[in-house]
């Protein structure tokens, strides 16, 4: 996302005229979560190690390149014509608003919160395609959850305007799994009347699930464009670093999509090299303020029982930067990923459980010079700043199996139902 969210685009709508619309416009939260701190460290060798501060020992990310930050001249028209488009937008004139968000995007291009707000304004009038391909490229340019929540909303609208409410379902099951919303869920209970509701969702499947020669024909893969994306050459090559415990281990750093980098382990077996887990990834879209890094600190050899376990340990660092409302937003993930090599009746290497164990979450204002918002503007900043929130888990190895538990704080549902015994 490109920083300037002074347009948050449903819920600048839906603020201004479609509370009766069913716009997505949850309050601010008015009390934060406490940072968690973290739990005591256990001397077990088979124990995650969250009882340091977070990042303690690890050098802050570096960040990748970025857009160069808009001029105060740009942003100053920037800010006008979104402000135009809403006032617009509020009075139901959309083809009006929606000139004023292109003009803003011509300013400013590839801005995500603007294209999901024209997104908006383009299926209010009736603008289907033009509507769906706007809030599908501001999910390709933004990190936050809250503008995916949103882009995914007016996805589902759109497809409910389609007579597709399966598609609707799935990307308002999407949105609500990004920010809890009240709207979006009566949404889904109402569709959820006339369909039939889909099964949860399997585990992301692994890539080039085809026995390779070589590393490089699995490289070849795992860049290969998808159809639709653009040609441009995409790298892939072994990480140095983390060193490996095993020669049959390879570690690859793949650009799997236009702005997506994912880190995926790779198996030499009987048959050739095989993908057997992703350790973590970024999403990147080069859009000024918002950058995310991945570091891999911990590798190591355990054991649960007689059972051999190799460990991962990722951090996921996000930064997103809002001068459109002066505000931003950093995140820290941990995650342990257990993979298990070839033993017993097993004859591959398998990653069987990946623990999101550890989260720390910052929202608050940048002070920028000279910032002084208008009364729309004001509208869209985020109340009770600093929000500071954060969870952490647990894993523990035990005979043939790993134990996750909660340490601090409350996770969301889809983290605390990994909460229990895994068998590995």
């Amino acid at each position: 996302m490109l920083s300037m969210r002074a347009s948050i685009p449903l819920a600048a709508l839906a603020s201004l005229v479609a509370c009766q619309d069913g716009g997505v416009t949850p309050p601010p939260a008015s009390s934060a979560a406490p940072l968690v701190p973290a739990p005591t460290a256990s001397a077990s060798a088979s124990a995650a190690p969250t009882g340091s501060a977070l990042g303690v020992g690890l050098p802050r990310p570096k960040r990748p390149k970025t857009r160069e930050a808009p001029s105060p001249e740009k942003m100053r028209e920037y800010r006008k014509h979104l402000t135009e488009g809403r006032l617009l937008a509020g009075k139901s004139q959309w083809p009006e608003a929606i000139k004023e968000f292109e003009a803003a995007l011509a300013v400013v291009p590839g801005d995500a919160p603007a294209l999901t707000e024209l997104g908006w304004a383009a299926f209010k009038a009736g603008e289907l395609e033009r509507a769906k391909t706007s809030n599908e490229e501001a999910l390709r340019r933004t990190t936050s959850p809250k503008l995916q929540a949103m882009a995914h909303y007016n996805l589902g609208r759109i497809a409910e305007e389609r007579k597709d409410p399966k598609t609707a379902l799935d990307h308002y099951r999407k949105s609500v799994a990004l920010r809890p919303n009240e709207t979006v869920e009566k949404r889904i209970a109402e569709l959820s009347k006339k369909e039939t509701a889909p099964a949860p969702p399997a585990a992301e499947p692994l890539p080039c699930q085809t026995a390779a020669v070589k590393i490089a024909d699995v490289c070849a893969c795992l860049t290969k464009p998808e159809p639709g994306d653009p040609e441009s050459p995409r790298s892939c090559e072994p990480v140095k670093e983390p060193k490996l415990p095993r020669p049959e281990l390879t570690l690859l750093e793949a650009q799997t999509g236009v702005f997506q980098t994912d880190w995926i382990l790779v198996a030499k077996g009987e048959k050739g090299f095989l993908p057997v887990g992703k350790i973590g990834s970024t999403h990147n879209p080069g859009a000024f303020g918002i950058y995310e890094e991945l570091t891999i600190p911990t590798v190591a050899e355990k054991t649960a029982g007689k059972t051999t376990v190799l460990w991962f340990e990722a951090r996921h660092d996000r930064h997103d930067s809002d001068m459109g409302i002066d505000e931003y937003e950093e995140e820290t993930v941990r995650t342990v990923t257990l993979c298990v090599p070839p033993q017993g009746k097993t004859t591959e290497w398998k990653c069987p459980l990946t623990v999101p164990v550890e989260r720390t979450y910052i929202r608050d204002r940048m002070q920028l010079e000279g910032f002084t918002p208008d009364a729309e503007t004001r509208k869209l900043m985020t109340k009770g700043l600093p929000i500071k929130e954060g969870w952490a888990l647990e894993v523990k190895l035990g005979d043939g199996k790993a134990e996750v538990s909660v340490t601090g704080g409350k996770p969301p549902a889809h983290v605390a139902a990994l909460v229990g015994s895994h068998p590995l």
